[in-house]
C-alpha cells in the first residue's frame, strides 16, 4: 500500500520478474520491453495503471525523477503530434522528448 498523495504523483514504474510472469497481456504481440528484459538486467517500463502479471520486483517514477520526466515527454510529444497532424493536416518530422521538454517539427506543406 501507498499513499494516495504518492499514487497521484506516479508516472509510470518498472517492474522485473525474477521468477517469470504468471500471465501476460502482451501473448502473440511483438514488445520490445519484453525482449530486453530477458537480454538485460530484466527491468521494463510499465504503465503505473496496468496490472501487474506475477511476483515483481517494482520502482515507481515521479515527474521529479529521470525516468518520470522522460516518460511524461516522450508521451506529451505524442499527443502533440497526433493533434497537429489531426488538426492541421500537418505531416511529423522529428519530435523527441529533450532535457528540457519536447518538440515536434512539422511540415505543413
Amino acid at each position: 500500500m501507498i499513499s494516495k498523495q504518492f499514487a497521484e504523483k506516479i508516472v509510470v514504474s518498472s517492474v522485473r520478474y525474477p521468477s517469470g510472469r504468471i500471465a501476460t497481456l502482451d501473448n502473440g504481440l511483438e514488445n520490445p520491453e519484453a525482449r530486453a528484459e530477458k537480454e538485460g538486467d530484466g527491468w521494463m517500463q510499465w504503465d503505473a495503471t496496468r496490472p501487474l502479471e506475477g511476483n515483481c520486483d517494482l520502482k515507481l517514477f515521479t515527474f521529479d525523477d529521470p525516468e518520470g520526466k522522460e516518460t511524461f515527454w516522450h508521451s506529451s510529444a505524442h499527443v502533440l503530434g497526433e493533434t497537429l497532424e489531426q488538426e492541421f493536416g500537418v505531416q511529423l518530422c522529428h519530435g523527441p522528448p529533450t532535457d528540457a521538454g519536447f518538440f515536434y517539427d512539422s511540415y505543413t506543406g
